[in-house]
């Protein structure tokens, strides 16, 4: 691994922990305000006021994960090997390749192959403080795998099995084979609501928001986000 690698991988790895803390509440004023610090000595970032308007994070956030996405790889870009090798980590029980995969085409928007920072918090500003509407709207664009407006089963099959396959062997309670072809068999079955084989937008979010299971189910993936 090259040099510029290793430092990239360190880098997300800081700004993953980064997230996790902003998820769960602990980082403090203090630290904000060490690592602000920190960032202005390191770099000016740019852009960021219009990010600020576009986003749902304050400038003071953005200038955090900001130095962890890019100080440690002046790139400022990720690539999905690289990708892979950080989600990996977080799911060392399972296999989180396949996951990765689809999560990391959700992100690289303009499909060029590389994400970047403006890409991955765009993403988490909907994923953590957005609607339920815009995070609904995010995830119908993770299962819409190849892009073509809707969701078909074996899209849903895909995504689920690879959110299965990543959560490993050790789940409690242990979970079945056929376990997540039953769930999909179910959930399609209640968004498919023409039965035409296809789950559209105005579907998917009219199916989500009037059934709980099918949002709890949901939340299985913005909890592996």
């Amino acid at each position: 691994m090259s040099g510029c690698s290793k430092r990239c991988k360190l880098g997300f790895v800081k700004f993953s922990q980064t997230i996790f803390k902003l998820i769960t509440g602990t980082l403090s004023k203090d630290k904000i305000e060490d690592e602000l610090e920190m960032t202005m000595v390191c770099h000016r970032p740019e852009g960021l006021e219009q990010l600020e308007a576009q986003t749902n994070f304050t400038k003071r956030e953005l200038q955090v994960l900001y130095r962890g996405f890019k100080n440690e790889c002046p790139s400022g870009m990720v690539n999905e090997e690289t990708f892979k090798q950080i989600y990996a980590q977080f799911f060392p029980h399972g296999d989180a390749s396949t996951y990765a995969h689809y999560l990391f085409h959700a992100f690289d928007t303009t499909q060029t192959g590389s994400v970047k920072f403006e890409d991955f918090v765009t993403a988490l500003s909907i994923l953590l403080r957005g609607t339920v509407h815009e995070k609904l709207r995010w995830t119908f664009n993770l299962y819409d795998i190849n892009k073509d407006g809707y969701i078909n089963k074996e899209e849903m099959m895909d995504i689920v099995k690879a959110i299965y396959d990543m959560m490993g062997k050790y789940t409690y309670p242990v979970l079945k084979e056929d376990t997540p072809r039953q769930h999909v068999d179910v959930f399609f079955q209640k968004m498919d609501k023409n039965k035409d084989g296809i789950v559209t937008l105005d579907e998917f979010l009219e199916s989500c928001q009037e059934d709980d299971n099918i949002m709890r189910s949901l939340q299985l993936f913005q909890n592996v986000m």
